[in-house]
């Protein structure tokens, strides 16, 4: 036998008006509330993050689009045919031949030998040695020779890398490096470097403000032998110069997809109390 269903009895007139009052009331706190939190300084500052991450990550794709330009402009000078250092080099010269390979003869003058340092390669601590280069009319520049271990720190336990001899090196033409602001303060009379400072060791040389890379030839078995005896280490052929851009604009893009995600959860409007009811009564099934 079939069990009947309970009757549903008619809710009467006065108690639905009441009943419509109060989701209207509702409404109205809701309402205001969504207001509020539209005018908040949370949500202004929710609105602000994404705009800046897709300006940041705008602005780091021209800056790939430079960087990459530059990557194929140096290799191309690397690659060029050595020429000859001129005896007067201008800034300009070293503005436009940065990283080309130049020839250069002279006599290094080893009694005015600086080393810059600390500086570790694969891990081992060490200098890297800036020595005069006098040339055949009586100019200097300077030479950064390489890096040496400091356990050969005084010029007398490397006697191989002291040779008076005149000397022809192949190296890389050099922009004066920025000064690295987190370094100690150098001290030119006492012939301590923390970081290259160009002009300043140029003065203690007596030297033009000109840098060479000496390059160091490719070959496994004589970097090992110039270590092991203390002649410094040169500039590799193959310049790694840093290129994190496309990590930054990848880091901006995502911080403003996911910040732009969150203002939109945030900035939703709720749903009014009348359309909540109708929401549950369909989850329901029609039993409310």
């Amino acid at each position: 036998m079939a069990t009947a269903m309970p009757r549903q009895t008619a809710v009467p007139p006065a108690q639905r008006r009441a009943y419509a009052r109060r989701l209207g009331a509702d409404d109205s706190v809701l309402d205001t509330e969504w207001k509020n939190q539209l005018l908040s300084w949370k949500t202004i500052g929710l609105l602000v993050i994404p705009l800046v991450a897709f300006g940041l990550g705008t602005w780091q794709v021209y800056r790939l689009k430079w960087k990459l330009a530059l990557l194929d402009e140096v290799n191309d000078r690397m690659h060029r045919r050595p020429v000859a250092l001129p005896l007067r080099v201008t800034s300009e010269e070293i503005d436009r031949n940065e990283y080309r390979r130049v020839i250069v003869h002279g006599e290094f003058d080893h009694a005015g030998e600086m080393l810059i340092g600390p500086r570790s390669y694969e891990g081992e601590p060490g200098f890297i040695v800036v020595t005069p280069l006098v040339r055949e009319d009586g100019s200097r520049v300077l030479v950064n020779r390489g890096w040496i271990k400091r356990a050969m720190r005084d010029p007398q336990t490397r006697p191989a890398s002291q040779d008076p001899g005149p000397v022809t090196l192949v190296a890389f033409v050099r922009r004066p490096p920025r000064k690295n602001t987190f370094a100690p303060a150098s001290d030119p009379q006492a012939n301590e470097w923390f970081s290259l400072e160009l002009p300043l060791m140029a003065d203690r040389a007596r030297s033009q403000e000109v840098l060479l890379d000496a390059i160091q030839p490719e070959s496994a078995t004589a970097g090992i032998h110039d270590i092991k005896h203390g002649i410094p280490l040169g500039t590799s052929m193959q310049i790694d110069i840093r290129n994190s851009h496309l990590q930054y604009l990848l880091t901006w893009y995502a911080l403003g997809v996911l910040t732009s995600a969150m203002l939109v959860f945030k900035l939703r409007k709720p749903l009014s109390a009348a359309a909540r009811v109708k929401q549950l009564r369909s989850r329901a099934g029609g039993l409310l």
